[in-house]
């Protein structure tokens, strides 16, 4: 748990409280600043490094290493998986840099190298925030009830940009920002709206649902203390805008999320999940004729689809620029759109960081995976369990959606990704240290 060093018995109970609800307050600001205001802007004076949610994950970095200069109660014992891997993931990147800046790089790649480590200390420190920080379920559960909230309201402007055929955020100007990219507004596929709300491209808006829509669910099968429509209607809301939102990324990972939290689900649970998917295939027949063959001819299309032959054809010079430096790549941030677009974090990755970062990149991945299904397994309760399994599903469909677009140049991908990494080992950290409830202690 992140807190100022004991100053005595009398005042660490306060100490403890005060800062544990900072550190949950400060993620949801966390979040909001990155799902909840145009991801193509940035604080002018700080160019591409200058987008907010970049600057609140360096103040949690910044956070997280006062803390631990200022410690002076040992951390607890156990390895951590996620953040080993995460140590090695970095270690890599540094390394590539490194190697770039000593042999030399063009003056259009010095630039974006330099963002790229900031961008990575930034999903660092939202990552060791969470991981370490959260110090209790309530306040885990806390932040990801944000993330829902976030998401919910995602899918509610991406369904009125779908019905409307208008971005409705086109008069967003904020003081002191600038667009660095343009947004690419609503467009427009096989006669059908393509929504992207706040995000600068819809694939980046389809991350935004599938990482939410697994927790949506956990939270509305399991708490029970509130009722039925408030607890359904922002799954509801998520699950038709990933629907409609007339992407192949975005349903392939809606298909994995939910294919990941069946095995979790209790027998009435998946009956009447299998009914509310009847329910909205049929509303979706009814609300956009036409649009169930749609999504059906984006799988069946193959080649003939531009978005996926430009794809392919990118390849060959994708690989041919790896041959340079297959270990450690040129450098992360160093592949440029100007040279070619591959729309695939995964080879973007091995180009830039090479074999090794590649595999760091997926560990970490595999990593806050089984994190989190060894808290589902150590879990003492059902809601825990559900939870446990839904940040598990979001991870899958994370990395899912990765494969179809360069999710780490995108601001709510990558930042969503990481907090979802953080989020599974701070599950398992405290699963590990959970106490069984009274009466059942041996």
């Amino acid at each position: 748990m992140l807190r100022t060093p004991e100053k005595g018995p009398a005042e660490a109970p306060a100490l403890h409280t005060a800062d544990r609800k900072d550190v949950s307050s400060f993620v949801i600001v966390y979040l909001l600043l990155t799902c909840a205001i145009p991801s193509n802007l940035t604080i002018s004076a700080l160019g591409s490094v200058g987008r907010p949610t970049t600057l609140c994950g360096l103040m949690a970095f910044a956070w997280w290493l006062l803390y631990q200069l200022q410690r002076t109660n040992p951390t607890r014992r156990g390895a951590q998986v996620v953040r080993i891997a995460l140590a090695v993931f970095l270690a890599i990147a540094l390394t590539s840099y490194s190697l770039a800046m000593l042999h030399g790089v063009p003056d259009a790649e010095a630039s974006p190298a330099d963002s790229g480590l900031i961008r990575l200390a930034g999903w660092a420190g939202i990552f060791l925030l969470i991981n370490d920080g959260l110090s209790s379920r309530e306040t885990l559960m806390k932040v990801l009830r944000g993330l829902v909230i976030v998401g919910t309201g995602t899918a509610v402007l991406g369904l009125l940009q779908f019905v409307t055929g208008s971005s409705l955020v086109d008069w967003i100007h904020l003081p002191g920002f600038s667009a660095a990219t343009e947004l690419t507004g609503v467009q427009s596929r096989a006669g059908f709206i393509r929504a992207a709300g706040l995000s600068s491209h819809p694939l980046e808006y389809g991350v935004v649902l599938v990482a939410s829509l697994p927790i949506a669910i956990a939270l509305a099968v399991t708490d029970r203390a509130r009722v039925w429509f408030l607890r359904w209607t922002p799954v509801a809301a998520i699950a038709a805008a990933a629907t409609l939102s007339v992407s192949r990324s975005a349903l392939m990972a809606f298909a994995v999320a939910v294919l990941a939290l069946v095995p979790s689900w209790p027998r009435k649970v998946r009956r009447r999940a299998l009914l509310l998917a009847l329910v909205l295939a049929v509303a979706v027949s009814v609300m956009a004729p036409g649009m169930l063959g749609t999504l059906k001819g984006l799988f069946t299309v193959g080649t003939a689809d531009p978005s996926i032959s430009s794809r392919t054809s990118a390849y060959t010079t994708a690989f041919g620029m790896l041959a340079n430096n297959p270990i450690v790549g040129r450098g992360f941030g160093t592949f440029l759109p100007d040279y070619v677009i591959v729309d695939n974090q995964y080879l973007g990755l091995l180009v830039e960081l090479g074999f090794a970062g590649l595999l760091a990149f997926l560990a970490l991945i595999l990593c806050g995976m089984i994190s989190a299904g060894r808290a589902r397994k150590a879990a003492l309760d059902d809601a825990t369990r559900q939870i446990s399994q839904a940040v598990l599903a979001s991870l899958a469909a994370i990395a899912v959606s990765f494969v179809f677009f360069d999710g780490l140049s995108f601001p709510m991908a990558a930042g969503l990704l990481f907090f979802m990494l953080g989020i599974s080992g701070a599950l398992w950290r405290l699963a590990r240290t959970a106490q069984p409830p009274e009466g059942t202690r041996n």
